[in-house]
């Protein structure tokens, strides 16, 4: 059934915002940091649409699914930062 990762959630620290989770095996799948003046996120799982890629088989075709769900997280945690309206100093 393809690769998998993700976190045990006991052991993530609580400053950690976990996004996304599979709570039968208690695993945090999406999490999200900030590490000095900088923020990291991590993603796991499978291929949101081919659940069954397994290593070596070719990529996914993404135009196929314009509309996945998990591709949209991804996308959406790219563009948020960028979103952040600075500060003025007025």
């Amino acid at each position: 059934m393809g690769q998998t990762t993700a976190f045990r959630k006991a052991l993530i620290t609580p400053t950690v915002t976990i996004m996304g989770e599979s709570k039968i095996f208690d695993e945090a799948r999406y999490i999200h940091g900030e590490s000095g003046k900088g923020t990291w996120t991590f993603y796991a799982g499978h291929d949101p649409e081919d659940y069954q890629h397994l290593v070596n088989d070719p990529p996914t075709d993404l135009n196929l699914f314009p509309n996945s769900a998990g591709y949209r997280l991804i996308l959406n945690n790219v563009l948020f930062p960028a979103a952040k309206k600075e500060k003025q100093k007025t």
